[in-house]
């Protein structure tokens, strides 16, 4: 027994110092199936000795609790807001308060990125992680403690064993954002309207395992409980501990440098992969801090710069409706163009037939669009002052725009529904989604080819591709003998994929690229996937309920199982391999592709380097390796420069690849 507790011990020892490196260094030492592997040893040793299972282990994060409501928690220290500037006059009269209220003109600022999410407080005793709370009405707010449990780059045991308590922001990456809202749109289910609402309305489940399926983050940014620390000393002592801090916070010497740092931004957060509102602007040194002390609501010392959200006025042409591969039926609207943030933007979403109603949109209107998010373009408001009279309210149909079957309609439910799995749109969809690159990655079948060949009674379904003949398709636009010869080809080409991306695309909902590696893993062949039931799969490492019960379902339905039946019949059935080439000049290095790859596609190039075990990072530090850019390679490439790391045109990742095949 003192053996078993020993070994449990280590390995989380070993686990939550690779989590910590992976989601907070971003600077992992192994791979994700070396982790996994840990993990799932630890998991057998939890299982069969449940009384030995640590408190810090990483295999409690994944919620297992469900509360019937939240406790009320009282602010030690009041969790105040900050003030708002919104132009560069409000921050020079900013500077020209705290200047005058103490009597110096060398004011040194710390400027830290505002993420756009949830305040939190945090508190440690002797280092183990003992309460979470949220801001509330800054006195008073709700215990979030099993929650913030699940949150990976928040540590449930600290470097340093000290009673803490740090205050920091909740938030979901733009890619979790748009996982999460896909998946809701095809069950049904009423969108999020950005990220930060998606991060507090998961932060607030009853149900812990919820908000595990989330994929939250966190930074944190400040002690609560007293002490003499500047801010710069804050910031470094908050990473000592273990704690995510956010790396671009910038010390400057002055207001100017204040505002070259809101400009640089202002210009570059798209670059991020998470959504910030502005820039929190304090002042560093302690004894000013105290001096300058508090109003009732917020700090004097410190405010935040806020970025104005584009928003354009534009005329609303017509509503078409888009048939996703899952039945669902969703409103877009065709606009007059207009460029916002940085892109021609012509078409819109209305998301379902609640929002058309709830802003009361009619084709002719004047309405006024946004990026959510700084991503997808939405409408917001309709302008009724400039509505005409020939405006034109617009009126779902009853039956489906692409197979005429009787559309569903379902109480309390916004989104309406082909359930006709002959439908020819739906069957164009899944169709694109098999052959898309991070799928079945089938060379030269893109949608107007599909399209044709479904306009062309060519192919009606998935399995109709592997029956396609010369003659078939030869003279159809912009078929010729080439591209015909070529198109085959790479059809034939792609009975050879990967189990994970056979999975992935079957288009089961809430199976991405993740989950069918994990499902590819664990069941090895299609004959052992297409018997999954469902306790084996939500024992799955990642494969939640909600994931589970989606792979029932597709495989409830007859034409999914005859489809995957069919793929086997004419050899797409591969085996499980996950063979990690070694001696390469990329293994275990941490690489950064930036550009436009013109040979080779971005998944390619990641795919390529991850079979080094080489770890395929989004932006450039000091600890990146390689950076290997294609044409119109922007900032990424200067900061690469200045920090000295090797680069590689796409010309050299190439040749490399070749030499080594």
């Amino acid at each position: 027994m003192l053996k078993m507790k020993e070994e449990m011990y280590n390995l989380v020892e070993l686990l939550n110092k690779y989590s910590y490196q992976y989601y907070v260094e971003d600077n992992p030492e192994i791979n994700d199936t070396q982790y996994d592997l840990l993990y799932k040893s630890l998991e057998k040793l939890e299982k069969e000795y449940p009384e030995l299972i640590l408190k810090n282990s990483p295999t409690q994060r994944v919620g297992d609790k469900v509360l019937k409501e939240f406790d009320k928690v009282i602010h030690t220290q009041s969790m105040l807001s900050l003030s708002n500037t919104f132009s560069i006059e409000e921050l020079y009269d900013f500077d020209n308060r705290i200047k005058k209220a103490i009597s110096s003109e060398n004011i040194e600022y710390v400027c830290e990125l505002k993420i756009d999410g949830l305040a939190v407080s945090i508190k440690y005793e002797n280092g183990i992680l003992a309460q979470a709370a949220t801001r509330g009405d800054g006195e008073v707010g709700e215990d979030i403690t099993e929650n913030i449990k699940t949150i990976y780059s928040i540590p449930k045991e600290l470097n340093i064993k000290d009673n803490i308590e740090v205050r920091g922001e909740v938030y979901m990456p733009r890619k979790s954002f748009e996982l999460l809202n896909k998946s809701r749109e095809e069950q049904g289910m009423t969108l999020f309207a950005n990220p930060r609402n998606a991060a507090a309305g998961s932060i607030r489940q009853l149900d812990s395992k919820i908000t595990a399926e989330r994929k939250l983050f966190a930074f944190i940014y400040s002690f609560a409980s007293e002490n003499n620390f500047s801010q710069l000393e804050s910031l470094n002592n908050i990473q000592k501990y273990g704690l995510p801090v956010n790396n671009n916070f910038k010390s400057c010497k002055n207001i100017e440098e204040v505002i070259e740092y809101i400009n640089y931004w202002d210009k570059n957060k798209n670059n991020l992969s998470y959504d910030i509102d502005g820039i929190v602007i304090k002042v560093n040194n302690k004894d000013y801090q105290k001096t300058l002390g508090f109003t009732q609501k917020s700090p004097r010392w410190a405010t935040s710069f806020k970025f104005p959200e584009e928003e354009l006025a534009t005329k609303l042409l017509d509503i078409e409706l888009s048939i996703g591969r899952t039945g669902i039926i969703t409103p877009v609207a065709i606009l007059e163009p207009i460029n916002i943030s940085g892109s021609t933007v012509s078409k819109a979403s209305l998301h379902n037939k609640d929002i058309i109603s709830n802003l009361d949109v009619r084709i002719g209107d004047t309405v006024v669009v946004k990026k959510a998010g700084e991503i997808i373009p939405k409408v917001v408001k309709v302008i009724k002052e400039l509505r005409t009279s020939d405006s034109k309210v617009f009126e779902f149909p009853t039956n489906c725009p692409s197979c005429n079957s009787k559309l569903v309609y379902e109480e309390n439910n916004p989104f309406v529904k082909c359930l006709n799995s002959m439908c020819i749109e739906q069957n164009i969809k899944k169709v694109i989604h098999f052959a898309s690159r991070d799928a079945m990655n089938i060379d030269g079948l893109g949608d107007k080819i599909i399209y044709s060949l479904f306009e062309n009674n060519i192919i009606n379904n998935i399995i109709d591709l592997y029956s396609i003949n010369k003659e078939d398709i030869i003279g159809i636009e912009r078929m010729g003998e080439k591209s015909v010869s070529n198109l085959l080809d790479s059809i034939e080409k792609s009975k050879n994929s990967t189990l994970d991306k056979v999975i992935y695309s079957l288009g089961i909902l809430n199976v991405g690229k993740k989950a069918a590696k994990i499902l590819a893993e664990n069941y090895n062949n299609l004959h052992n996937f297409i018997n999954a039931d469902y306790e084996e799969l939500i024992n799955l490492s990642d494969i939640g309920d909600i994931t589970a019960r989606s792979i029932i379902e597709f495989f409830e339905i007859d034409n999914n199982k005859v489809l995957v039946e069919n793929l086997i019949s004419i050899g797409i059935n591969p085996v499980y391999s996950n063979i990690i080439k070694k001696d390469n000049i990329f293994s275990n290095k941490i690489v950064v592709l930036t550009g436009k790859l013109e040979k080779l596609t971005r998944n390619e190039a990641k795919e390529y380097l991850e079979k080094y075990n080489a770890k395929v990072t989004g932006s450039v530090s000091s600890k990146t390796d390689f950076l290997i850019f294609g044409e119109k390679a922007g900032s990424k490439l200067e900061k690469a420069q200045s920090l000295g790391i090797k680069m590689l045109s796409e010309e050299e990742f190439i040749k490399i690849i070749e030499e080594e095949n």
